[in-house]
C-alpha cells in the first residue's frame, strides 16, 4: 500500500475491491469517498455476491445507474480519475505482472495491449509505435455511450499511473485525445494526465514520445517474463471471442422491447453510431437490424407463449406491437402457426 500514500489519497478495504472489474471503478472510487458499498450496490439491485462474480455482465441501464449512484453518493464528479489512482496492484490480475516484466514502458504498453482482453473482452485497446513515438488508442463498445467519459477516465487514469509506478520516473504522455467534450471536472484531468489535453477528438488516443517509450522499468525480471507471458497467452487462447456487434444490438432490442416498438435511429443512438454505420457493420456480420429484430420477437414470444398466464395480446404488447392482429401475422410468418395454436401444440 505505499503506493496509495505516495499519491496521498486514503487506502480502501480489500472488501471493497471487487473481483468483477465491470464494477471495480465506480465501488473503489465510492469506498474512496465514505460511501456505503454495500447500500450503493442494493440500490442498484446488486449485492456482495454479484459484485464477487467475476463473469458477471452487466446490461447498459444496470451500469449506467451504477455509476449515477456512485457519482451522485460519493459528490465527486471526478469519481473515476480518483479511484484509477488507488486501484491496488495486482487487481487486474495476470494482466498487472505481465506488464511489470516488461523491460521499457513501450513494451509494457504493448504487452497491456495485447493481454488487455483478459480484463475487459469487449474493449479494444491497441498500441503501435515507430521511431518518433507511440499511440495507445481506446475505442469502447457502443452500449458504454453513457458511461463513456467515466470508463475513459478510469482506464487510461489506471494505466497512466501504473507505469508510472513502474518506470519509478516522472513523465508524461505528450498528449491526449478524448472522443467526448470536456468534463466539468478538467481541472483534475489537467492534474492526473499532466499533459495536453484535446476533447471532441475523432478517437481517444494517448500520444508518447520516444523518450517516454524508451524508459526502463528497473525492476523487470527477464526471468519471471515468458513464465508470466505464456500465463497470460494461455488465459486469452481460452477465452471466447470478442462479442459482436449483433450480439450488443440484441442486447439493447431485448431492453427497448418492453411495450415499444424500436426503431433503427433510437436504437442507433443508443449504440452511439448513426444509423448508417449500424447498417453497415450489420451487414459486415451477415445480418440486418431488421432480421435481428424479427429474430428476438420471435424467441421472446416462444417464451411467453409457454406461460398460460400471459395472454396473447399481453403478449404482442411485450413485443412492441400495435395491435394483437400484427402479432398473429408476424408470428405465422415466423413459425407458420398461429398463436393460438403454438399454445395449444402438443409438447
Amino acid at each position: 500500500m505505499a503506493f496509495l500514500a505516495k499519491v496521498g489519497v486514503p487506502a480502501v478495504s480489500s472488501r471493497d475491491i471487487p473481483v468483477n472489474v465491470a464494477v471495480s471503478a465506480p465501488l473503489v472510487g465510492a469506498a474512496r469517498a465514505g460511501v456505503d458499498v454495500d447500500a450503493l450496490l442494493a440500490a442498484v439491485g446488486l449485492d456482495r455476491a454479484a459484485a464477487e462474480d467475476a463473469d458477471l455482465a452487466l446490461a447498459p441501464a444496470q451500469r449506467n445507474a451504477l455509476w449515477r449512484e456512485a457519482l451522485v453518493r460519493s459528490r465527486d464528479p471526478a469519481l473515476a480519475l480518483h479511484a484509477a489512482e488507488i486501484i491496488p496492484w495486482g487487481t487486474f490480475d495476470v494482466v498487472d505482472y505481465v506488464v511489470a516484466q516488461a523491460p521499457s514502458l513501450g513494451e509494457g504498453l504493448a504487452a497491456l495491449a495485447r493481454y488487455f482482453r483478459i480484463i475487459r473482452p469487449d474493449f479494444n485497446l491497441a498500441f503501435e509505435a515507430d521511431a518518433s513515438g507511440g499511440r495507445l488508442s481506446l475505442d469502447l463498445p457502443p452500449t458504454f455511450a453513457g458511461v463513456q467519459p467515466y470508463t475513459t477516465e478510469f482506464t487510461l487514469g489506471c494505466t497512466i499511473a501504473r507505469f508510472r509506478r513502474l518506470t519509478e520516473a516522472t513523465w508524461s504522455p505528450e498528449a491526449i485525445d478524448f472522443k467526448y467534450a470536456a468534463p466539468g471536472h478538467r481541472d483534475e484531468y489537467a492534474r492526473v494526465f499532466q499533459c495536453p489535453l484535446r476533447f471532441d477528438a475523432d478517437a481517444t488516443v494517448v500520444h508518447f514520445s520516444r523518450a517516454a517509450l524508451d524508459l526502463r522499468q528497473p525492476r523487470a525480471d527477464a526471468l519471471l517474463r515468458p513464465v508470466l507471458e505464456r500465463a497470460a497467452a494461455d488465459v486469452l487462447a481460452r477465452m471466447p471471442p470478442a462479442p459482436r456487434l449483433t450480439a450488443q444490438l440484441r442486447q439493447v432490442l431485448s431492453e427497448e422491447l418492453r411495450g415499444g416498438s424500436p426503431t433503427l435511429e433510437h436504437v442507433a443512438r443508443r449504440l452511439a453510431v448513426s444509423p448508417r454505420t449500424l447498417n453497415r457493420r450489420l451487414q459486415a456480420e451477415n445480418t440486418s437490424f431488421q432480421q435481428q429484430l424479427a429474430e428476438l420477437r420471435c424467441e421472446l414470444a416462444r417464451g411467453y407463449l409457454e406461460n398460460p398466464r400471459i395472454s396473447i395480446a399481453e403478449v404482442a404488447y411485450l413485443l412492441g406491437f400495435s395491435e394483437p392482429s400484427a402479432f398473429h401475422r408476424a408470428f405465422k410468418r415466423w413459425t407458420g402457426h398461429s398463436p393460438q395454436a403454438w399454445r395449444a401444440r402438443p409438447r
